[in-house]
């Protein structure tokens, strides 16, 4: 959540907090339209790289190689906050949760050359 700097010194953290998690749930709200023939569900990023926590929605029709993925949350790293937007998240939602965490990242058995779904070509 982007909050301007004038307000900051204003709200306290249970505000911000809160309306952090409203607006995730909106996002969450907006992305989710429920579409027939569609998987979704959620992912959770503990992002070192960039010392924040990142949830993504994700969606994919059936029979279909693209895959979408929406940002709905993103915030520094806090673990108090993380636990706050997960399981407001989890009321929620019944969607399935994957975590990931950018230290435990997998480097494929070999580099890929050639993925025509992502837009890789031989060069």
């Amino acid at each position: 959540m982007i909050v301007p700097d004038w307000l900051v010194g204003i709200m306290d953290k249970e505000t911000e907090l809160r309306l952090g998690i409203q607006s995730m749930l909106s996002q969450y709200d907006h992305y989710f339209t429920r579409a027939p023939h569609t998987r979704y569900w959620l992912v959770v990023v503990d992002n070192h790289f960039e010392d924040c926590y990142s949830f993504f929605i994700y969606m994919q029709r059936f029979k279909a190689k693209l895959i979408k993925s929406y940002e709905i949350a993103c915030f520094k790293r806090d673990k108090g906050q993380y636990e706050h937007f997960l399981s407001s998240l989890k009321q929620h939602s019944n969607l399935n949760i994957e975590y990931r965490n950018t230290r435990h990242l997998i480097h494929p058995d070999s580099d890929i050359l050639e993925d025509l779904i992502h837009g890789h070509n031989r060069l």
